[in-house]
């Protein structure tokens, strides 16, 4: 008997993945439940488990490739002398004339070597020999113009479908941005307040993320439509607010999301923020810690960047892009003092958010920041 390997549909808006890597080469043995492939998608890589116990029979679709949903990408079976399907046949036989057309190749023995040692594609190399045969020459010509040559490399995994993503949120989501300087003195000066007490009680230390965050999600609650998506047509705007945090990894940013924020303490957010980042190093973030995200927070200032603008994560309505806070020069009474200060810039789609509604948003979130007591309260009525 034989099992179907199907590409599965990992999000609402799904329609195809890419097959990062498979965890089982064909032959190998795996059971029900075991991970036997990993999907990339936009957010995060994701394994994905065996529909059954038996042989990798074949595997239809190689590492890179991107297949529709619900498409058959291998098969499982009891045995490896097992018959597969016609489907399985016909794409041997479409992938077998490149292979022969690759073993038709002329070439001379000695090129032949050189080429391998060098690791040189002797299909990219045009022959000048008798009948087109490559010769050594050919492959020390090669090799040298190669040095000198720019080198295309295809993007691949998560930043491919980053730049898709992204590209695609550009080209239809009318930007514009409000940007604020928010005094941020009283909030550093309540962290270091806090800090010890909530070390007792945490394994995470509270950072000024945390504190953003929870302001964030209390702004949101007095301005629903920036708590929302736009689809096909259609605006939803979500009574819960689930913020997604950036994470910057070496493939690419990945978001996980904090449910339910605005009914959660300063303690709880940081606990979650520190367990998602966590995982999301790790590579460890599932389906459940990415979905469902109703609005995004990138922040840039523990590199030391003071202002910047982010594109919108698709299909959310805005995202809120945060500088370093630092010690710049206030007007405080009448008085030039220094102050600890943060920038931020509120990414926004026009057409759902106008104007005055993003100003309003973006104000209440600097009286949250500069009243940070605001944050330790539990229940909040609209302003």
């Amino acid at each position: 008997m034989t099992t179907k390997i199907i590409m599965p549909k990992l999000g609402e808006t799904m329609e195809e993945g890419q097959i990062g890597k498979w965890l089982k080469k064909e032959g190998e043995r795996v059971e029900k439940g075991q991970p036997l492939f990993e999907v990339v998608s936009d957010k995060a890589n994701f394994e994905v488990e065996s529909p059954a116990t038996g042989f990798l029979r074949k595997i239809l679709f190689e590492e890179g490739q991107t297949v529709p949903v619900t498409k058959i990408i291998g098969y499982i079976a009891d045995s490896m002398e097992e018959q597969l399907p016609e489907e399985t046949a016909a794409v041997s036989e479409t992938a077998s004339p490149y292979l022969e057309k690759k073993n038709r190749i002329k070439i001379s023995p000695l090129a032949r070597r050189l080429a391998e040692q060098k690791g040189i594609d002797i299909s990219k190399i045009k022959g000048t020999g008798p009948g087109g045969r490559i010769t050594k020459e050919d492959v020390e010509k090669f090799q040298s113009v190669a040095k000198t040559e720019s080198r295309e490399v295809p993007l691949s995994g998560i930043r491919k479908i980053i730049a898709e993503r992204l590209s695609q949120s550009k080209r239809q989501a009318p930007h514009y941005y409000l940007q604020a300087e928010v005094d941020m003195s009283d909030t550093v000066r309540m962290r270091e307040d806090l800090l010890t007490e909530e070390e007792k009680t945490s394994s995470a230390h509270l950072s000024y993320t945390d504190a953003i965050i929870r302001a964030t999600a209390l702004s949101l609650e007095q301005f629903p439509v920036l708590n929302s998506t736009y689809e096909n047509g259609k605006l939803r705007s979500f009574k819960e607010v689930n913020i997604g945090v950036a994470v910057a990894l070496q493939e690419g940013l990945v978001v996980p999301v904090i449910k339910d924020v605005a009914n959660k303490t300063l303690w709880q957010i940081a606990e979650e923020r520190a367990t998602l980042v966590t995982r999301a190093r790790e590579g460890k973030l599932t389906q459940k810690d990415i979905s469902n995200g109703t609005f995004t927070i990138s922040n840039l200032g523990v590199f030391g960047i003071d202002l910047f603008t982010a594109i919108i994560n698709p299909p959310q309505v805005a995202i809120l892009a945060v500088g370093a806070i630092k010690k710049r020069p206030s007007i405080l009474n009448n008085q030039v003092v220094v102050r600890q200060t943060m920038k931020v810039s509120l990414s926004l789609d026009h057409r759902v958010v106008d104007g005055a509604v993003g100003a309003q948003f973006l104000s209440r979130l600097r009286e949250f920041l500069e009243k940070p007591y605001l944050l330790l309260v539990k229940e909040h009525r609209n302003a």
